[in-house]
């Protein structure tokens, strides 16, 4: 199960689409408390940050195990940057999304 910290529709279900096509389930949540909640399950495969809805709250609750990725416009460097001081090396911009998502979840379904 992937999760995915995203309030836009459009992005969460592409997402989501992309997923199915590979055999991988998403469960898309809204805000950081619901993504707390939402990475304390047992079954989580990786998790994908909408870099604009990531607060301080978020990060002590994210495992250094799991597969992490973020993303965001393609004009926020110091949010890149900031994503990558987290440890995220896969940050990529809107415009990526589909096609960079799609490689994340091939590589970390190994």
């Amino acid at each position: 199960m992937i999760v995915v910290l995203e309030d836009n529709l459009m992005f969460s279900l592409a997402m989501q689409e992309i997923a199915t096509a590979l055999g991988e389930s998403v469960e898309v949540v809204g805000t950081p408390q619901a993504l707390v909640e939402a990475v304390r399950r047992p079954d989580i495969t990786g998790v994908v940050l909408d870099m604009r809805l990531v607060s301080d709250e978020v990060w002590p609750h994210l495992s250094p195990t799991i597969p992490l990725a973020a993303f965001g416009p393609h004009v926020e460097g110091a949010q890149f940057a900031r994503m990558r001081e987290h440890g995220i090396r896969d940050v990529w911009p809107h415009s990526r999304l589909r096609e960079r998502f799609s490689e994340w979840v091939q590589r970390i379904r190994g």
